[in-house]
């Protein structure tokens, strides 16, 4: 069976699609997914993370966000147990003009935020907490404002991770081609078609395969295997999911098209990667 999946109806309810966690994690969180965007930020402890099957350290001001595409297990510290705050929310609440701000690149990462900056986005939980628990009138306007300030703080910082910081935004695909990239991105385990695609980019079908196949340099298709193929490949590496449970979660629909398909790109088979650890 795949990882927990933890699903909207769990952890968002009805009313309004927005959560917060500030929780202590001293033991191991195992590998799972869900079908929320989840923002991350640890205060305190340290400890690693796994997303995808590449693992990156976690430390005080560590900052990062989480995709419905996105599996990840947390390994806190023996003697530093990991102290965060966990904002879960639906996909509702991301606005046209913060999607290419916060995927640019249609990756996540986890990026570090300055010492002296740290207060400031405790801050933006601890007003995120006081709203949601307290709903005053208002507390929807207040609770969204404060996540907005926040996946603002971090599509800057990776910005200046990534050498981007000299204030000018680049666009290297059309916007209407952006938007369906991200929704590809996000999207790519599902069942997924070109109609699907077109639709995010407000375009007929054909017209946009063509404009697709212009902007990202391959057919739709072959980019969403492509994709499929990626994700297949860091979870060979960094999860003990057996071959087959990986090649459903990646999207693919038969194993047999799955190891044509990875022995095709990668010159191995799924099961040879696993033993030869690549």
């Amino acid at each position: 069976m795949e990882p927990q999946r933890l699903t909207n109806e769990q952890y968002l309810g009805e009313d309004f699609p927005l959560r917060l966690y500030n929780q202590t994690v001293s033991g191991p969180v195992a590998l799972h997914w869900h079908e929320f965007y989840e923002l991350c930020y640890v205060y305190g402890g340290a400890g690693s993370h796994t997303v995808n099957g590449r693992a990156v350290p976690l430390s005080e001001g560590s900052l990062f966000l989480l995709t419905p595409a996105d599996f990840h297990s947390v390994s806190p510290s023996p003697d530093r147990p990991l102290q965060l705050y966990n904002a879960v929310f639906g996909e509702q609440l991301l606005s046209d003009e913060l999607r290419p701000l916060l995927f640019r690149d249609y990756a996540g990462g986890t990026v570090t935020v300055a010492e002296d900056a740290r207060e400031a986005v405790a801050e933006e939980f601890r007003l995120l907490q006081a709203e949601l628990s307290g709903r005053q009138p208002g507390y929807r306007l207040m609770a969204r404002g404060a996540l907005e300030r926040i996946l603002l703080m971090l599509a800057r910082l990776r910005s200046l991770e990534e050498g981007g910081g000299s204030g000018r935004e680049e666009t290297p695909q059309p916007e209407h081609i952006r938007r369906a990239l991200v929704f590809i991105h996000h999207r790519f385990r599902e069942p997924l078609s070109l109609r699907d695609a077109a639709a995010q980019a407000g375009l007929a079908p054909n017209y946009f395969s063509e404009c697709f196949r212009k902007a990202a340099g391959v057919p739709f298709q072959q980019y969403l295997q492509e994709l499929r193929l990626s994700f297949a490949c860091s979870l060979l590496r960094g999860s003990p999911l057996p071959v087959t449970d990986i090649c459903y979660a990646s999207g693919f629909r038969t194993l047999s098209h799955f190891e044509r398909a990875y022995k095709r790109k990668y010159g191995h088979s799924p099961r040879e990667a696993r033993m030869a650890g690549k």
